[in-house]
């Protein structure tokens, strides 16, 4: 009995700890460096036919990444697989010609998506339109502050 109001204090600690990580945008699974590997229409179907690789990397809320030779950028907020995308294209660099135009089809599945579920080594990003299906190729440590 006497080790109850110690548990009690080492329980809330837990809680509030959590709560803070929770804070910072995203559960700590999602961080990492993530590949595209599947894209497919709401019933199921494969949409778009070939597409071009893809890559996202989430750190802290924060997400980047490449869809062929287009790049974008932006927000990610997650909490009980619920998720809330924000991502906009960016301008191709200098020098270079880009088929591939992020802010169409790609970039208007990843806004959409409103759920999520992760694994280990693997994440999907649901809307009502279609499924990102996304395989893990590394981890991010994030920076303290």
């Amino acid at each position: 009995m006497r080790f109850l109001p110690l548990l009690a204090l080492v329980a809330f600690g837990t809680v509030q700890t959590l709560a803070t990580v929770q804070a910072a945008g995203n559960p700590a699974p999602l961080n990492g460096i993530w590949a595209l590997t599947g894209a497919s229409e709401g019933d199921g179907s494969s949409s778009r036919g070939a597409s071009p690789s893809g890559q996202l990397v989430i750190v802290n809320g924060q997400l980047h990444g490449n869809y062929g030779c287009g790049r974008f950028q932006g927000t990610l907020e997650a909490a009980h697989n619920e998720v809330t995308v924000q991502a906009t294209s960016l301008p191709p660099r200098a020098n270079e010609r880009c088929l591939f135009v992020v802010r169409y089809a790609f970039l208007n599945d990843l806004n959409a998506a409103r759920q999520y579920t992760v694994s280990r080594n693997h994440l999907v990003l649901f809307s009502k339109t279609a499924r990102l299906t996304f395989e893990r190729l590394g981890y991010v440590t994030p920076a303290q502050k």
